[in-house]
């Protein structure tokens, strides 16, 4: 499979957008942002997308996409221009490692105050089922937050930052994590060297979903929402490995005895009902399926 693919089999041309509401920046065209910029593209939008370096930005350009460098920095006001001009913001910039929580936070300072000077009107924010504690439940968006880790509580108070600024609509998208295409274990070793709760039940989607109810949140202007967004079957970590073992061809290493460990699972039953959406990967198993046919 390829990391990035424009024209996608999953992705259906859906009627073109209102004339008003046809432009949309993604803040952060990475490896969730870029397939998603495209994807938008191809549904008809104007698409202006952001990458922090002079060879991203020549990247995006290369592909065809309004490319724009723009750097979230705490000491740095963010510059006015046309990446600002759309009434839809999408951003996709995930926790980063190696930075505390207080310089990630500080760095989106300038963010606020940028977009009410701005044209956007609603904000669609990418953030992570990691806000939720583990406490051997399922886990709705009615249930309180509980991060265990730090990457949670990040994303949750960037949440409330922008749920709370009346001057935009903020919907708040929590993806499970994310898999498919170069994120799939590809041997032993990578899978030995992977720290997760083999005995578990996972919290996963598809990347192909993932850009496809992105879509359908800004086709249905579904603003002012928090959503769930995890595949239907939650199979353990260990089936999870097996299966890819077998599919592609390795050994699977030895991975110990069970440890059963706390646990949630995450329901987007709320994202179904409200968009009327099917995944196209509700079960993550079915990835190693098609590995299989495509090697035969």
């Amino acid at each position: 499979m390829n990391n990035v693919s424009e024209h996608s089999a999953h992705w259906p041309t859906q009627a073109p957008p209102p004339a008003d509401l046809g432009r949309i920046s993604v803040l952060g065209a990475g490896w969730l942002g870029l397939p998603l910029a495209q994807y938008l593209r191809a549904q008809g939008y104007s698409v202006h997308a952001s990458r922090t370096t002079e060879a991203g930005v020549a990247e995006l350009a290369g592909l065809g996409l309004n490319a724009f460098q723009l750097v979230l920095d705490a000491a740095t006001a963010l510059p006015d221009g046309p990446f600002w001009h759309s009434p839809t913001l999408v951003v996709t910039v995930p926790p980063q490692r190696g930075r505390t929580a207080a310089e990630q936070l500080a760095q989106y300072a300038p963010l606020i105050p940028r977009l009410r000077d701005s044209g956007v009107r609603h904000v669609l924010y990418i953030s992570s089922t990691s806000v939720y504690g583990e406490y051997n439940q399922v886990a709705t968006e009615a249930d309180p937050v509980a991060p265990v880790r730090a990457g949670g509580h990040i994303v949750y108070q960037l949440e409330q930052l922008l749920r709370g600024e009346p001057a935009f609509q903020t919907t708040v998208l929590r993806f499970g994590g994310l898999i498919g295409y170069d994120r799939l274990p590809y041997s032993g070793t990578a899978i030995l060297g992977r720290n997760r709760a083999l005995d578990s039940p996972m919290n996963v989607i598809h990347r192909d979903d993932c850009v496809r109810i992105c879509g359908e949140i800004v086709r249905q202007q579904a603003w002012g929402q928090v959503f769930n967004a995890c595949t239907d079957e939650h199979p353990i970590r260990r089936e999870y490995y097996a299966a890819a073992a077998h599919a592609q061809g390795f050994a699977l290493p030895d991975l110990g005895p069970a440890q059963p460990l706390p646990y949630k699972v995450v329901s987007s039953e709320k994202l179904k009902a409200a968009l009327g959406y099917e995944f196209l990967y509700p079960n993550p198993l079915t990835l190693f399926q098609e590995l299989a046919r495509e090697s035969n």
